[in-house]
């Protein structure tokens, strides 16, 4: 019986080593994401994003990105594109997750700061029109809920929504995004 006993204790602990290679402290990720923005128009409106992750306690992590997005505003009969260059970082915080933590909920919170740059930097418009400003530097906040899944050992995909406050801005200060991303954790 004692043998039994210790051949289930010694599978069960073998088993397990996925577990340890999970939301692990100090472990980093690399994160690469595709967001876009609430309502877009006929062209797409669309952020990408990469950057890197660092596990703390309790699977909370830190998070630092590089973004450039695109959104296009009506204007007549053409668009103005707006062209946004942040730096995102913040904290996620791990709100629940199954018992292997296969699947996780995070809520994070951030700052961004950035650049946007109105119809390529070109005062003149297509009709004629001039710009009262063609760049912007930004900054804001940002509040982000994600679904996180680990694929692998170290492949997570992810599926979040961003709401985001931006001062200085030409586009509105508050907008949503809704993204899909993968990370690879070492």
């Amino acid at each position: 019986m004692h043998k039994i006993f210790l051949t289930v204790i010694f599978m069960m602990i073998m088993s397990s080593k996925i577990f340890a290679q999970q939301m692990i402290p100090k472990q980093i990720g690399v994160e690469f994401s595709y967001s876009v923005f609430r309502k877009s128009p006929e062209k797409q409106n669309y952020m990408l994003s990469i950057g890197l992750v660092s596990y703390s306690k309790n699977g909370n992590y830190f998070f630092g990105l590089a973004e450039y997005g695109r959104k296009y505003y009506k204007y007549t009969s053409g668009d103005i594109p707006i062209d946004s260059f942040l730096l995102s970082s913040g904290y996620s915080f791990y709100v629940w997750g199954d018992f292997m933590r296969n699947v996780n909920f995070n809520l994070g919170i951030g700052g961004l700061v950035g650049y946007e740059q109105i119809n390529r930097g070109d005062e003149l418009l297509y009709d004629g029109s001039k710009l009262n400003s063609t760049g912007n530097f930004i900054y804001g906040t940002n509040g982000k809920l994600s679904i996180e899944s680990y694929l692998t050992e170290h492949l997570v995909f992810l599926v979040n929504g961003q709401l985001r406050f931006l001062k200085n801005s030409q586009m509105v200060n508050f907008h949503s995004l809704l993204g899909v991303g993968i990370r690879y954790n070492f």
